[in-house]
């Protein structure tokens, strides 16, 4: 049979193109299956199943109920609602009153009581627990009584399976009536386990009556359903043998072996509406068959396979073999029911199928109701479409809903492969090669559907709804977007659904088709649908009781429109309907029909009797074509159509469109010529096209940022500001979106992108080019419909877009640009930071185009608040070092140099104008840039040797910016260097230049003053400061008068700050090295007391003092061995956050600083405590995105900043808690870099074999990275594609923060740097190692 059935199908194939698919049934088999006698335990039977007992005794009821109808006076006829109540009031009386069912939920209390009684007596008698002793005591009224019934009777669920099956454990029980018993006596006890017995039963009744309620009105409403509903095959039957007042529930089969009664009783499939498809319904866990919930199938019994072939194998082993004949001759498989299949079954079976047939298509029936689920069974199976039902819509407004939801995207969808990057795969099938190509990103869609018009399973349209709907009905489903399907019987307009189990007449054998019913319509539109597979994009439209589909190709633009009037109940021979207009688009007439139904609508009565299958009589009218005409408005060109006369209820008409005046290669078009026309930018021109936020725009070019309506202002200027919001619209096709509206609204988006550029021409003339490109290809956009310039709209940007990212990565040679995403993302940050405004320069003559590094935007962008000495240097090693912008990391190091004063390096640059030098520690970090300079770019330690000029030519007097005096005088870095030191060693003690309130507004008159000195004394370490002012990043002002603390610093800081001695150790450490080469010519520096030390002497001085005077240990025992005040220490195994200050216990504060100086000086630190301090930071500080910038153990800890509160509460106020708790993100790339230097340390000191070493070295570097997926997360979803300068607590956002931060992202390039080097040294070991 199996050979003759694939020989028919690939005679099929070859000779029609037909494919072949077949229905495979896996839950249930037919009940007269031949099989089924020999193996009855394939079923859920009572002897597997016993949980079914009762309900099988209530079915078995049922129908002797109904065989015994008129005995007991009842009409077996159902005219009317009246007759199902009294037969409902039959089956209370002579069905559930005579079953007593209630014995299957009950405790059997005298049964009970006597087996308690004999533990009793018994001499082994259990003893109560204490602890269940307690318990009871402790516990009353239903928690006791809970306790009690669990204690009893255990926790295992209870079957259904015998009458008064829930026992309880008598010894136990006995037990616990000892401890309970007053007078403790067995009579007593007994007496109070019979009341405790009453009590429990009283629940199980309620649940017994409960159940039988359900039951009752489950059996009256399929009653209702199946005598009074004339859609139903019982429909003026009588209840009898034949016609059960519902059908059986189970079927009895005659095994060929004489078997127990108890195997032969096997449970029928059905379905529960509304139920889980993933449960099991024939389950001990479930009522369903009792609660008469299940509506079954009469003809088939469901199968019981359990979970694993283990648990049923000949039937496994059985369907399987059934399934892989199949697979061998049939092209694809229909899952019926699939929701109701066991998915762990029906996931083994396919994998059987499909190793047999790998091309093997599967299509499924499945309503579970929900999409989530759907996707379950669509994922776990690899359902390739799923069939769904236009039958199942009540109206014009549904039908519509389901040709828009099964198939294609919206007329002018956005090109999803826009999105793609050069990538590769590797083709497995070809010897691993490697193969280039674009990768995009896959669109989310609900699965593929495979769309009937009409299902053997459904209601005819002249049942439900009328016999005219056939034709707009099937031309809706053709016309959408997806597979679509129908069933014998409906081209010929059959009149009402067969009944495939009792329906004996045969198909008609028709002479020609076309002349039946829907034949000659029918064929167009199937042609049709085939024809425009690739017309993808769609627009559906509901009026009334019209329904409109537009199909249309996405390159060619080519379409093909339907307008159906469908043919519901209650429908319109003059339902209103507007003309469709047609903007930008020609129209050509195709075809239109309209089914209308013969007089009377119903088959020959000759005919009736004849054993054939007959539909109903009609007449396929051929309308006339639409009126076609051409218009224009204020919108432009449009054609409308108009509907031709007598286009009534069941009428369809067809229109090919096409766009006027459309180039079809315009997707072409606009990606050509993007990377030569921005092939000659520089970074800053790129800096110009991408970026730009509203004041630095305002700064250079008098414009601001893009505001759309009902979307807001766009974070930047440049294409990035666009990008944000099309990198969400384009792979979510959100054609809804405010920017999209706002397109086709007009054209001014368009013209704004174009002349930005042309401005900035003035500065950056080859960006020229670049606005001609646009100007070229808005041209053609504005020609296309409005509907259509979203589309190129984004298409054009992203080409753009690309091809900017493209030159600004290849400028940028660092070692690390394009080694992911996440790198480029944070190399694209150096050139968003680093541009040209008027107002900041880095000289305060600096030339058009000359770019500076804002601190952060939007606040740090322009005038004196653009540069900030400590944080350009701290984020300079990344932003320009890492990225390979040698020449404006040395510009940005010689610009600050030039203006050394005091023998700092200004905190506020303002263009060398008008510097501030209120800042300990940027001095340091500019040493630590100038060092990472000389050691990564090309230029080497020669930098050392550049002259400088230098804006205050004594160091120290203050002169105008354009005197003659300023810039007269000329040192080489080196000098710089030294002098640094020397005024450091010397000590630092001045009043700042126009101290006051035009200074700053905040401070404190005491606070203006400077003092830094070094203790050569005894620790070497550079301390400075007051609790007047805040010299270090942690530099917040009090500025609230409520609060009663302006002028009051946050943090100040005072003393020796650890990450200052840190980068005073890094300093010293160069310098002595550079000494002993001899290119350094400064060997050390004259102290205050006129003697002189040495570069390494003092680093020397500075080691030796750092672990005594900052290490907390975890003993306090130890304390004696470090220089601890124990009476103030709030955590330990940690490193004081400072040394000296005058507040003793903020010298103990947990902070995130320790990892900067692990950093730049880790041979300060015993490796033991750094790595035991590395995890306090790890499980205290650390953040999801950055560092708690305070321990939340402190009492000052307040990790939320809100600049505007404007509370009296002095720990708050105005934001004077940016430092005491909000996560700052970067020192976070300080901590993963200390954890890399000391966990490397630590791993290659403990691991011997190079294997285990090269292992362990992987798992460092992965938890690294792990470290880092937040900050994945963030950037990739930042309006400003940036890191931002801090967030709140626990990640959360912070309107106060800067969106992006030049350091933020600097510090995490550095770190991705040094963990480069980690990966190359694993991949170097791999190398090494032998091969297995």
């Amino acid at each position: 049979k199996e050979v003759r059935l694939r020989e028919t199908l690939l005679e099929m194939n070859h000779r029609h193109k037909m494919l072949g698919v077949t229905d495979m049934v896996w839950n249930h088999t037919a009940y007269n299956s031949d099989w089924l006698r020999d193996h009855p335990e394939a079923g859920f039977n009572l002897e597997n199943s016993p949980h079914l007992r009762s309900a099988y005794e209530l079915d078995a009821a049922l129908t002797q109920f109904s065989r015994y109808l008129s005995d007991l006076g009842l009409d077996r006829m159902v005219h009317s609602v009246a007759d199902v109540d009294r037969l409902m009031d039959g089956v209370a009386t002579h069905v559930f009153k005579p079953l007593r069912l209630w014995q299957f939920y009950v405790i059997d209390v005298e049964a009970a009581l006597a087996s308690v009684g004999d533990a009793w007596d018994a001499t082994a008698t259990e003893q109560l627990e204490v602890e269940d002793c307690d318990t009871l005591v402790k516990l009353s009224g239903d928690a006791r009584t809970e306790w009690q019934r669990t204690y009893m009777l255990g926790d295992r669920a209870h079957a259904m399976g015998t009458r008064f099956g829930r026992t309880i454990d008598a010894g136990r029980t006995a037990a616990m009536l000892r401890a309970l018993s007053s007078d403790g006596t067995k009579d007593g006890a007994l007496a109070q386990l019979r009341a405790l017995l009453d009590l429990l039963n009283l629940a199980y009744y309620r649940e017994y009556d409960a159940d039988v309620a359900t039951a009752q009105k489950n059996i009256g409403e399929r009653v209702k359903y199946e005598r009074l509903d004339n859609g139903s095959w019982k429909f003026g039957k009588p209840i009898d043998d034949d016609y059960k007042i519902v059908d059986p529930l189970f079927t009895t089969v005659d095994t060929r072996e004489d078997v127990n009664d108890d195997r032969r009783h096997l449970a029928n499939n059905g379905w529960i509406w509304g139920g889980n498809p993933l449960d099991n319904f024939a389950g001990a866990q479930s009522k369903a068959y009792l609660l008469r919930e299940v509506i079954v199938w009469g003809d088939c019994v469901k199968l019981n396979y359990g979970t694993q072939p283990a648990d049923n194998p000949w039937l496994w082993e059985h369907m399987r073999q059934y399934t892989l004949g199949m697979a061998r001759a049939f092209h694809g498989f229909r899952i019926d029911n699939c929701h109701s299949t066991p998915i762990e079954l029906a996931e083994y079976l396919l994998d059987e199928a499909r190793r047999t047939n790998p091309n093997l298509y599967v299509i499924a029936e499945l309503f579970t109701g929900s999409e989530s689920t759907d996707r379950v069974f669509v994922q776990r199976l690899g359902i390739n479409s799923l069939i769904r039902e236009a039958m199942q819509a009540w109206d014009a407004h549904e039908m519509s809903r389901l040709a828009h939801r099964h198939g294609g995207r919206p007329i002018g969808s956005l090109a999803l492969d826009c999105l793609g990057e050069p990538g590769f795969f590797t083709d497995d099938a070809h010897g691993g090669t490697r193969i280039n190509g674009i990768v995009a990103p896959l669109s989310g869609s609900l699965p593929h559907a495979m769309f009937f018009d009409c299902t053997h399973d459904n209601e005819t349209p002249a049942q439900k709804r009328t016999m005219e709907d056939a034709l707009p009905n099937t031309a809706i489903v053709a016309m959408t977007a997806c597979a679509s399907g129908s069933t014998r019987g409906y081209d010929e307009l059959y009149p009402r659904l067969l009944n495939v189990v009792h329906e004996h007449r045969r198909y008609a054998a028709l002479d020609d088709p076309l002349k039946v019913g829907l034949g000659a319509a029918k064929a167009k539109i199937n042609r049709l649908h085939r024809e425009i597979a690739a017309f993808q994009e769609v627009h559906v439209h509901h009026e009334s009781d019209y329904v409109t589909v537009h199909r249309v190709h996405p390159v060619t633009r080519e379409g093909v429109l339907m307008v159906a009037h469908c043919a519901f109940h209650g429908a319109s021979e003059t339902a209103s309907f507007e003309n469709p207009r047609l903007y930008g688009t020609s129209a050509t007439a195709e075809f239109a029909y309209r089914l209308r139904s013969a007089e009377g609508a119903k088959p020959d009565s000759s005919s009736e009797d004849d054993g054939i299958l007959h539909g109903l009589p009609s007449t396929l009218e051929e309308l006339d074509a639409p009126g076609i005409s051409k218009h224009a408005d204020s919108r432009g060109m449009y054609t409308e159509l108009q509907l031709p006369p007598n286009f009534g209820p069941g009428s369809v008409l067809v229109v090919r469109t096409r766009l006027v005046d459309f180039k079809p290669n315009l997707d072409w078009k606009i990606r050509t010529c993007a990377d030569e026309v921005v092939a000659k930018l520089s970074l800053g021109a790129l800096n110009a096209a991408l970026f730009r936020c509203d004041a630095e725009e305002r700064d250079v070019i008098g414009d601001g940022v893009y505001n759309v309506p009902g979307l807001g202002s766009l974070s930047y200027c440049g294409i990035q500001g666009w990008i944000t919001h099309l990198e969400h619209i384009i792979p979510n096709n959100d054609l809804g979106h405010p920017l999209c509206g706002h397109l086709r609204q007009g054209n001014w988006a368009l013209d704004f992108v174009s002349k930005r550029l042309h401005k900035y021409a003035r500065v950056y003339p080859q960006l020229d080019d670049l606005a001609e490109w646009f100007d070229e290809r808005w041209a053609l956009v504005k020609r296309v419909p409005n509907f259509m310039v979203p589309r190129y709209f984004a298409l054009t940007m992203h080409t753009a877009y690309r091809a900017l990212v493209r030159r600004a990565l290849s400028l940028m040679p660092g070692d690390i640009v394009g080694r992911s995403r996440f790198t480029n993302q944070l190399a694209l940050t150096s050139v968003q930071m680093m541009g040209y405004v008027n107002s900041a320069g880095l000289r305060p003559t600096s030339s058009a185009g000359d770019c500076s590094m804002s601190a952060g935007l939007p606040h740090f962008s322009t005038h004196h608040m653009r540069c900030w000495g400590r944080d350009v240097f701290i984020a300079l090693e990344g932003l320009l070092l890492v990225t390979g912008r040698f020449d404006e990391a040395r510009d940005h190091i010689l610009a600050f140099g030039s203006t050394l004063k005091h023998g700092l390096i200004p905190n506020l640059l303002d263009s060398g104008r008008f510097p501030r030098y209120n800042a300990r520690d940027a001095t340091w970090f500019w040493l630590q840039a100038v060092q990472t300079y000389c050691m990564l770019s090309p230029e080497g330690l020669k930098l050392l040797d550049t002259p400088v000029e230098r804006r205050f030519p004594d160091g120290e007097a203050f002169v105008h910016w354009d005197s003659d005096v300023a810039y007269s005088k000329s040192s080489t870095v080196a000098d710089l260097i030294h002098e640094i030191m020397q005024r450091h060693a010397q000590g630092i003690s001045f009043r700042e230049w126009n101290a006051g309130s035009a200074l700053d507004s905040q401070m404190r008159d005491e606070g203006f003053n400077v003092d830094i000195s070094v203790d050569f004394a005894s620790t070497g370490f550079v301390s400075g400061g007051s609790q007047w002012n805040c010299g270090t990043w942690m530099d917040k002002m009090g500025s609230s008068d409520k609060a009663g603390i302006r002028g009051v610093p946050a943090t100040p800081r005072d003393g020796a700050d650890i990450e200052i001695v840190g980068l005073q150790k890094s300093t010293l450490r160069w310098l002595a090295e550079l000494c002993r080469q001899s290119i350094f010519a400064h060997e050390g520096v004259t102290t205050t007391s006129g003697s002189q030390i040495t570069y390494s002497q003092w680093d020397q001085l500075v080691q030796d003092s750092f672990e005594k005077h900052f290490w907390v240990p975890l003993d306090p025992s130890d304390d004696v061995e470090y220089h601890v005040d124990s009476t103030v220490v709030n955590r330990r195994g940690i490193y004081r956050d400072t040394y000296g200050s005058s507040t003793a216990w903020a010298d103990y504060q947990f902070r995130p600083n320790i990892s900067i100086a692990m950093t730049v000086a880790p041979e300060l630190f015993d490796p033991e405590h750094a790595v035991i301090c590395l995890h306090k930071i790890s499980s205290v500080l650390a953040g999801p995105l950055g560092m708690r910038t305070l321990d939340p153990r402190d009492m000052r800890y307040r990790p939320n900043y809100d600049n505007s509160n404007d509370s009296s509460d002095p720990l708050v106020a105005q934001g004077i808690n940016y430092h005491q708790g909000p996560e700052w993100l970067w020192p976070t790339a300080y901590y993963l870099r200390a954890r890399l230097l000391f966990l490397h340390k630590a791993v290659s000191q403990r691991q011997a074999a190079s294997a285990e070493l090269t292992h362990a070295l992987r798992t460092v570097y992965h938890e690294l990275h792990a470290n880092m997926v937040n900050l994945k997360h963030h950037i990739s979803s930042s309006s400003f594609a940036g890191l931002p300068e801090l967030t709140n607590r626990d990640g959360s956002y912070c309107r106060d923060s800067c969106e992006t931060q030049a350091w933020s992202s600097g510090c995490l390039l550095m770190a991705l740097h040094e963990m480069a080097k980690l990966e190359l040294i694993v991949h170097e070991a791999l190398a090494l190692q032998p091969a297995d």
